[in-house]
């Protein structure tokens, strides 16, 4: 609130200021060009510039040629200086030099060359010495030296001799006028090819004359002379008069080039840089305001717009008269400004500065002795100039400082509502009562229970109540007790209570309001719910996703420093937009948290910043100008090899082998003292703008094939933009990727569709045929495998009934077997007791007992084993051994039934003595029957047995 106050009274008392006091503030800003930026010779005689904005040079290495960002160099053919350079109406360069003439031309790369004349116009054999000027008048170009004017007219020179010495031409007022030295001054007439006399040598005393210029009145002219007078002459009646002398002390100085300038002459001297006469001929103070001039020698002279190049004996300079920012401070870091009784004092890192406001004396800023060091704060409170200082708090008087109290380390002093003489000083560590008494100033003892910095110190709405901001504890609120001696509460808010970090906090006023600035926005204290709360009418025209750190209202203006940067805007409009774009210079250069804003009026401000005081002039709501961003070089490298482009951007199709693409880029008509930034995309490759850059230059690698359009703007800052600037190209496919070839690719892509249509159905139809095939093999195996499985189960039931058969045979064998030993044992026994009987028969003595035992033997033998129980055997053994008498029948037709038998017990393994019983002959007869046998089958008798076992194997 008390600095609100403060800035109140400066502006009722800055607006009571003659307006003359401010102007020193408005210094023209000074850009210095070096032998490191343009890489020739210091000394410059002449200088022009083209249509779109190009500057030329004329240089004693030849002709400079400068585009706002890259310095090019044009070497005449006998390597002379360039000494006259004009554009002609048409746009054409004109250059001459020693003994040459011609003109620069830029070809359709960008690159710039000379076309000498000379040949054209038939001025081999003619010595033409240095040409020192060239004008276009009436159609024709005339060329200067001191013998001769050269006037060409189309393809025709003609040469017009001096008597003496053409020392200096110019046009004015339409009229060509040259000093011929000794003889006077004169007008050409391009009609008779003559030259008229209009003053004579005695009207200008004899003097050189450096420059003609136009007066306010329409028929007359001014020439100054070499020696400071500056004459006026009027075409129509030749009358000549002093008008005034630029050097009206004794100082031997001497003028050496002379310009017209929005309605002042500004003089080029040999030693005191530049002099400014107004257009009532009155010298006007110039010390100051041309003091960061490089060089006090000016050659000469170029107004380009509102602004001047000075060409130097050592450089260049760029005289920035139309700059809405000018430097008025650099020796330090300034935290304060204060303006009062027509001086200007700052505080600064390296202790506080002040200097007087006035036109009439060449005052510069100094170093007040006793306050050196960090000095934060300037303030004006009852009348006295209070300084918030590293070493304590000091009081400005007229002799010098004077501290008050012994306390060190004082932020600045802030009013306290209601007590009139009664202040609070925010110290380091605390807080000190601060009292104007008896115009004294008395620090009390610092008050009891607070012990934090107390930078950002604001009074709240409660009675005693006070907001601290620190910047890493957050913020506190302190309530005093009634004689300001011991703080009796206390609260401290961090990331509660609404505030979401503690970090970067800081407090201010706001139309009545108390709000506290963050990095998420502007809040406001609810002290119904102790909480913080967003401060809607800010935030809508604040970016809450930046970190506000300054909020300063100046009459309709508000001037904010967000993410460090300043920006302002208008806040009776109904949507006020915040303009930054004029202080982007600033940008990391202001003192963080104690950025120094003060308002001169609604159209100017001063800002203090790291590097020293600056002075703006806000810009009106006037539809701002744009200048043209021009592409000044395209080159690419294919097989490391570079190579340029085209500008005109027709045709431009590049190799496929481009491996490199450069754009080269600048704004000629950019003023040189601002840097320049550019923004640029690549349509085809790239969907979002470039951030921008301060590099004049964008390069690709490896673009694909394709068609593209580079696209590029510019903008100072100081806010001034550059239009759009586009090209394009293309970049065609490799011979595989043309059109032709996609035309044979799709010719050949239906080819193979029809060819793989039939392939394809081929590969079906085999596949097909293939699986028939495949299915009716499956069918067939299916049948072998059901075939073999049908053989394998009838395999296994012959098996299963082979088995049985076996064990049938071997059980009908061993039956056959048990039959057959039951049978020669029966005989056995049936024979044993038919002889026993036939034996007992003998012993009966009776003949009864006879007749009855032999009708038992009779009985007998009728049932003796006979050929049934043989037959029974035969069936029994054929049933065992298959076949067997049908093969013996077969080897041996002619065998009988009882040789067959005979086999068949040979096969059984019955010996001889079993046999013979079942045969009913003897053991021998059975050794006969087998021999014979065996006779007939022709087998030995070892082998009778093996044979009959084989048989029916």
């Amino acid at each position: 609130m008390c600095r609100l106050l403060y800035l109140l009274i400066f502006l009722i008392s800055i607006s009571t200021y003659p307006q003359e006091s401010l102007t020193i503030l408005n210094k023209p800003k000074i850009t210095h060009f070096s032998r490191s930026d343009f890489k020739a010779d210091t000394q410059f005689w002449t200088m022009t510039e083209d249509n779109d904005g190009i500057k030329y040079f004329g240089n004693n290495d030849g002709v400079l040629i400068f585009d706002g960002e890259q310095w090019k160099r044009v070497i005449l053919p006998n390597h002379s200086s360039v000494r006259s350079l004009m554009t002609t109406s048409d746009g054409q360069v004109l250059a001459g030099g020693y003994n040459e003439l011609g003109f620069i031309e830029k070809d359709s790369t960008g690159n710039y060359h000379f076309r000498s004349k000379v040949q054209e116009l038939k001025l081999d054999d003619q010595k033409l010495e240095n040409l020192w000027q060239v004008h276009e008048f009436k159609n024709r170009v005339i060329y200067r030296s001191f013998n001769e004017l050269i006037v060409i007219a189309e393809k025709t020179a003609t040469h017009i001799s001096s008597n003496q010495s053409f020392t200096h031409s110019d046009v004015v007022r339409n009229t060509f006028i040259v000093q011929d030295a000794g003889q006077g001054i004169f007008s050409f007439d391009p009609e008779n090819m003559q030259l008229l006399k209009l003053f004579s040598e005695g009207d200008i005393q004899g003097k050189e004359i450096v420059s003609f210029l136009p007066h306010e009145q329409i028929n007359e002219i001014l020439c100054v002379a070499k020696d400071g007078t500056i004459f006026k002459g009027n075409l129509k009646n030749g009358q000549v008069e002093i008008w005034s002398n630029a050097f009206k002390d004794t100082r031997q100085d001497q003028i050496i080039s002379a310009i017209y300038h929005q309605g002042s002459y500004l003089l080029g001297t040999l030693a005191s840089k530049l002099i400014s006469v107004n257009k009532k001929g009155e010298i006007e103070n110039n010390a100051i305001r041309y003091s960061e001039m490089s060089d006090s020698s000016i050659l000469g002279l170029y107004q380009t717009g509102e602004n001047v190049w000075a060409l130097l004996n050592n450089g260049l300079d760029f005289i920035e008269f139309s700059s809405p920012v000018s430097k008025i401070f650099s020796q330090a870091s300034v935290y304060d400004i204060l303006i009062r009784d027509e001086k200007i004092t700052l505080a600064t890192n390296k202790g506080v500065y002040q200097m007087t406001l006035s036109e009439t004396n060449n005052s510069e800023f100094k170093n007040i002795s006793g306050l050196e060091g960090q000095a934060w704060q300037i303030q004006e409170v009852h009348n006295s100039i209070l300084v918030s200082h590293d070493r304590g708090l000091f009081e400005l008087m007229p002799d010098g400082p004077k501290k008050i109290g012994n306390v060190n380390g004082f932020w600045k002093v802030s009013a306290i509502p209601g007590e009139p003489n009664k202040y609070l000083a925010a110290n380091y560590n605390g807080v000190y009562p601060l009292i104007y008494e008896n115009e004294t100033w008395i620090l009390e003892d610092k008050v009891s229970g607070f012990n934090e910095s107390s930078r950002d110190l604001l009074p709240a709405i409660e009675p005693n109540t006070y907001w601290v901001c620190h910047g890493y504890k957050g913020v506190y609120r302190i309530k005093f007790n009634e004689d300001y001696t011991r703080v009796y509460g206390l609260d401290q808010y961090t990331n509660q209570n609404g505030l979401i970090s503690p970090f970067n906090v800081n407090v201010t006023n706001w139309e009545d309001n108390v709000v506290f600035t963050t990095n998420t926005g502007i809040y406001k204290f609810n002290r119904e719910d102790n909480q913080f709360v967003p401060y809607k009418p800010l935030n809508k025209i604040l970016d809450t996703t930046r970190n506000t750190r300054t909020i300063q209202i100046a009459d309709k203006n508000v001037f904010v420093v967000q993410d460090d940067e300043i920006g302002y805007y208008n806040k009776e409009k109904e949507k006020p937009e915040i303009n930054s774009k004029l202080f982007l210079n600033l940008k990391g250069s202001l003192n963080r948290g104690m950025e120094s804003i003060y308002p001169l009026s609604d159209t100017t401000v001063l800002v203090g910043a790291t590097t020293g005081l600056y002075h703006y002039n806000l810009p009106n709501s006037a539809p701002k100008k744009t200048v043209q961003t021009e592409i000044t070089k395209i080159s690419y490298t294919e097989n490391q090899e570079a190579k340029l482009v085209g500008l005109s951007g027709e045709d431009n199709i590049l190799p496929v082998k481009t491996e490199l693409l450069r754009f080269e880029f600048s704004t000629p008509n950019m003023p040189a003292s601002s840097e320049v930034e550019y923004q640029y995309y690549l349509e085809g490759i790239e969907q979002q703008k470039s951030p921008w850059i301060s590099q004049s230059f964008k390069e690709y690698t490896h673009l694909p094939p394709g068609s593209y359009t580079f696209n590029v703007k510019s903008r100072n800052l100081l806010g001034l933009e550059g239009d759009w600037a586009s090209i394009s190209f293309e970049i065609p496919p490799v011979w595989y990727r043309t059109r032709v070839a996609y035309l044979f690719y799709i010719i050949g892509f239906f080819c193979l569709i029809i060819l793989l249509f039939f392939l394809i159905k081929r590969k079906i139809e085999s596949e097909r045929l293939r699986s028939k095939s495949a299915s009716e093999k499956a069918q067939r195996l299916l049948k072998l495998e059901i075939e073999q499985l049908k053989l394998k189960q009838d395999k296994e039931r012959i098996r299963r009934d082979k088995m049985m058969l076996q064990e049938d045979v071997l059980y009908k064998s061993k039956e056959l077997a048990n039959y057959t030993m039951m049978l020669v044992k029966k005989k056995e026994v049936f024979t044993d007791t038919f002889e026993n009987l036939q034996e007992f028969k003998r012993g009966l003595k009776t003949q009864t007992a006879r007749r009855r035992l032999q009708k038992v033997l009779n009985n007998l033998n009728q049932h003796r084993i006979g050929e049934e129980y043989m037959k029974v055997f035969d069936v029994n053994f054929e049933k065992v051994h298959h076949n067997f008498f049908e093969k013996l029948k077969e080897i041996y037709p002619g065998i009988t039934q009882r040789d067959l038998r005979l086999c068949a017990f040979v096969k059984m393994n019955l010996t001889n003595k079993e046999i013979a019983p079942l045969l009913n002959i003897s053991v021998r007869g059975v050794e006969t029957a087998r021999y014979r046998i065996r006779k007939k089958l022709n087998v030995d008798d070892a082998n009778f047995a093996i044979f009959l076992d084989n048989l029916n194997s």
